[in-house]
C-alpha cells in the first residue's frame, strides 16, 4: 500500500511538473507574439510613414536644377553680366565599361592631358573629378558614357572686363553677390531654382523614368541699368591715366545727367583696393565746389545781387578768433568774382547775409545730409549738421565746403539741380527690369524731387560759372571754342582720428556741359595727388579729357543743337559730318566728331594755314585716331567701329586744316 501511494505521488508530481512548463512556454510564446505584433503594429502604423521616406530617400535623390541668374544690360543693351552652362565631369574608372577607348573619347572631347588619360586606365583611384569646366557642347558631344559623371553649373561671366565692376559687383563661386547691381537685385536676379529626381537600383545605379516629379527653374529677371558702356570706359580710362600721371591714391568721377538724373557713367579707384563705387558710400568734406551752393541761395533770398562786392583783405582776414587764407591776395570782388577767384575770404563775408536756419536749408534742399535714394548697396547720407550744434565759425565753413561731408554722387546731383534750371532730380543707376520672358516687371522714370532756386538764378550761375574755366581757376578744362561751365575745389584731408592731415589733399572739378543747355555733368575727383594739388590743375584736365572722348566716340548723350548753341562764336567750327553748311537747329544728325582744339592754326603769328599729311592710323581704335586727326586741326567722320581699317583719303595725302577725313572701322 505504502509503495502504491508514493508511486502515485511521484506521478502527480510529475504531471503538475509537465503542466507548468506548458504554461510557461505557453506565457512565454503569447509574450513574444505580442512583442512581435507591437513591434509591426509600431513600424508599420506609427513609425511607418517615416520608415517609407527613409526608403524612399534610400531609392531616389533629389537633384537640384539651378536658375539661370539674370543678365545685368547697360542702356543700349550691352551686356554687362551674364550667366552661362557649363559642366563638372567626374570619372569612376572601375565602372568603365572600355577605359582606353572611354579615356581616348575624353582626351579627344576635353583636351586631357596624357598623365591624366592614364591615370584614368589604370584604375587606381575610384573617383576622379577632371579640373576645369566645360561647355554644352563637349558635354553633347560626350553622350552618356558608362563611369562618366556630368555635373551642371551656372557660371557668372563678365564681358567688359573691370570695366564697370564697381557699379556691376561680382558674384563669388559659391554663389555669393558682392557689392553693386548684383547684390542690390540679388532677390530678382537669382531667380527659383528647381529640381529633378533620380531613381536608383539596389546597387545605386541610375535608373531613367517619366513617372518622377520635376520642378523646373525660373530663371531671373533681367537688369537694365542707366550707365552707358561707351562713356563708362571712356571715364575709366581717363580716371586711371589721371592716377598714374599725378600719383594720385585714388579718385572717383561721375558722368550724370542733370535732365532725368540717370547715372551715365561711374568710377571709383582706390590703391590697394577692391572696385567699390566709393563715390556714393564715402563722403569727403567738398572745399570750393560748395561756393556756388551758397551763393545760389543767397541770390534766391534776394539777400544779395551780383552787383553788391565785398573786400578781400589782401588775402588773409581775421573772424571769430580765426584768420581765413585766399590764395592770392585781392581787393574790392563783386559776387561773381568770388566765384570765379574762388576766394573764401569773399564767400564767408557773403554768408554772413544768411538768417538763421537758411543756410541749412538750402544745403538740405540742394539734397546734402540726406541719402539720394540711387539703388546701390551701402549708400552714405554724408553729414550736415544741425544748426544748434554749429559754431560761430560754421556759417563762414560751410560757406568754403568745410565741416561738410557730401558723397560725390550728392555733389554732382546738386550741380545738376543747377544745370537744370534749379530742380534737384533723384538720380537713379536702374532703368528697367524685365522678367525671363522679356516682359516688362519695373521701369524708372525721370523723378523731379524739388526746385531749390529760381531758373533765372540758376541761368545766371551757370554763366558765372563759364568765367571759371575761360579765365578762372578752371582753364585747363577749357574745350575751346565749346563753352564748359564749372567750379574746382581743394580740400584739406582727415585722417583716421579725425585730424587735418598736412601736406594731404583733395582735388575736385565738377562741370556742366554745354554751358548754355547743359546735358552732362562731370564729376572728377583725385585723392592725394602728388606734385600740384589743386583741383585745376589735376581734376580739370581729367573733364577735359573725358568729354574729349565722349565727343570723339559719337556718344548719343550729346545733341548737335545744343552743342552748337553752346560754341564761342567762331567759322572756324563746323560739323564733321558733312562738307556742307550746318544745318538748322532741329534738324541736325549725326553721325558728330567735333574739333576740339583751339589751336588749330599752326603759324598765327603769320597768319598762314599750315598744310598737313595724314597719318598712319591702321589698327588704332576709332577714339584714339580720331584724337590723333583732331590735333592736326583735321575733322572727322566715322563709319563703324572697332579698329580702323582705311583712311579716306589715304595716308599721306596733304590736306588743309579743316578738311575732313573718313575713319572705316572694322566692324560695320
Amino acid at each position: 500500500m505504502k509503495k502504491r501511494r508514493a508511486g502515485g505521488e511521484f506521478a502527480g508530481n510529475q504531471r503538475e511538473r509537465l503542466t507548468g512548463r506548458r504554461r510557461l512556454l505557453l506565457a512565454a510564446l503569447a509574450v513574444a507574439a505580442a512583442l512581435i505584433i507591437g513591434r509591426a503594429f509600431q513600424l508599420q502604423a506609427l513609425e511607418g510613414p517615416e520608415w517609407e521616406a527613409l526608403a524612399l530617400a534610400q531609392q531616389r535623390e533629389r537633384v537640384p536644377l539651378p536658375a539661370r541668374r539674370g543678365t545685368i544690360y547697360d542702356r543700349d543693351g550691352v551686356p554687362l553680366a551674364v550667366s552661362y552652362e557649363t559642366y563638372r565631369v567626374s570619372v569612376a574608372p572601375r565602372e568603365l565599361s572600355r577605359p582606353e577607348a572611354a579615356a581616348d573619347r575624353l582626351q579627344e572631347v576635353l583636351g586631357l592631358s596624357n598623365t591624366l588619360t592614364n591615370k584614368l586606365t589604370s584604375r587606381g583611384d575610384p573617383w576622379i573629378v577632371l579640373p576645369g569646366r566645360y561647355t554644352v557642347e563637349q558635354r553633347q558631344r560626350l553622350g552618356d558614357v558608362r563611369g562618366v559623371y556630368f555635373e551642371r553649373r551656372l557660371e557668372r561671366f563678365y564681358p567688359q572686363g573691370q570695366v564697370g565692376r564697381e557699379v556691376i559687383g561680382v558674384v563669388t563661386a559659391d554663389g555669393r553677390a558682392l557689392g553693386g547691381a548684383e547684390q542690390q537685385f540679388d532677390e530678382l536676379l537669382r531667380g527659383q531654382p528647381g529640381y529633378s529626381v533620380l531613381r536608383r537600383s539596389a546597387r545605386g545605379e541610375a535608373q531613367t523614368t517619366i513617372s518622377l516629379p520635376v520642378v523646373p527653374p525660373v530663371a531671373g529677371a533681367d537688369v537694365h541699368l542707366t550707365i552707358d558702356m561707351s562713356v563708362q570706359e571712356i571715364a575709366d580710362a581717363a580716371l586711371r591715366a589721371s592716377i598714374d600721371s599725378t600719383g594720385a591714391s585714388g579718385g572717383d568721377l561721375l558722368v550724370v545727367d542733370p535732365l532725368t538724373g540717370e547715372v551715365l557713367a561711374a568710377v571709383s579707384r582706390r590703391n590697394g583696393r577692391g572696385r567699390t563705387l566709393s563715390a556714393v558710400t564715402e563722403p569727403y568734406e567738398p572745399g570750393s565746389t560748395l561756393k556756388p551752393f551758397t551763393a545760389a541761395a543767397l541770390l534766391a533770398l534776394d539777400r544779395v545781387s551780383w552787383s553788391d562786392s565785398v573786400h578781400g583783405e589782401e588775402g588773409a582776414w581775421r573772424t571769430n578768433g580765426r584768420v581765413l587764407h585766399d590764395t592770392h591776395a585781392h581787393g574790392w570782388m563783386g559776387l561773381d568774382d568770388v566765384l570765379r577767384l574762388s576766394s573764401n575770404i569773399g564767400i564767408a563775408k557773403f554768408a554772413e547775409q544768411f538768417g538763421p536756419g537758411e543756410q541749412y536749408s538750402f544745403l538740405r534742399d540742394f539734397g546734402f545730409g540726406t541719402p539720394t535714394g540711387v539703388a546701390y548697396p551701402a549708400e552714405s547720407a554724408g553729414r550736415l549738421r544741425q544748426p544748434a550744434e554749429w559754431t560761430p565759425m560754421s556759417p563762414a565753413s560751410l560757406a568754403m565746403g568745410y565741416e561738410i561731408s557730401v558723397t560725390p554722387l550728392q555733389l554732382a546731383m546738386g550741380y545738376g539741380a543747377l544745370a537744370n534750371g534749379g530742380i534737384l532730380m533723384e538720380p537713379h543707376l536702374l532703368s528697367e527690369i524685365r522678367g525671363s520672358d522679356g516682359e516688362l516687371i519695373r521701369s524708372v522714370e525721370p523723378q523731379p524731387l524739388r526746385r531749390v532756386i529760381p531758373r533765372t538764378v540758376a541761368k545766371q550761375l551757370t554763366e558765372v560759372l563759364v568765367s571759371v574755366v575761360a579765365d578762372g581757376t578752371a582753364t585747363q578744362a577749357s574745350l575751346g571754342r565749346f563753352k564748359v561751365a564749372g567750379k574746382t575745389g581743394t580740400s584739406r584731408r582727415t585722417g583716421e582720428d579725425g585730424r587735418y592731415v598736412s601736406g594731404s589733399y583733395t582735388a575736385t572739378f565738377v562741370s556742366c556741359f554745354p554751358a548754355s543747355d547743359p546735358e552732362l555733368v562731370v564729376f572728377v575727383k583725385l585723392d592725394e595727388p602728388e606734385g600740384t594739388y589743386y583741383g585745376g590743375t589735376t581734376a580739370a584736365p581729367v573733364t577735359r579729357e573725358t568729354l574729349e572722348g565722349i565727343l570723339a566716340a559719337r556718344a548719343p548723350r550729346l545733341h548737335g543743337p545744343s552743342l552748337l548753341a553752346s560754341r564761342i562764336p567762331s567759322n572756324t567750327v563746323r560739323l564733321a559730318a558733312t562738307s556742307e553748311p550746318a544745318p538748322p537747329a532741329g534738324q541736325v544728325s549725326g553721325p558728330f566728331v567735333f574739333i576740339l582744339d583751339n589751336e588749330i592754326e599752326r603759324a598765327p603769328e603769320s597768319g598762314r594755314v599750315v598744310p598737313v599729311e595724314v597719318p598712319t592710323l591702321a589698327d588704332l581704335t576709332m577714339r584714339d585716331a580720331a584724337r590723333r586727326l583732331h590735333d592736326l586741326g583735321l575733322h572727322v567722320r566715322i563709319e563703324g567701329s572697332g579698329d580702323v581699317v582705311r583712311v579716306e583719303p589715304s595716308e599721306g595725302t596733304v590736306l588743309l586744316p579743316y578738311d575732313t577725313v573718313q575713319l572705316i572701322g572694322a566692324r560695320q
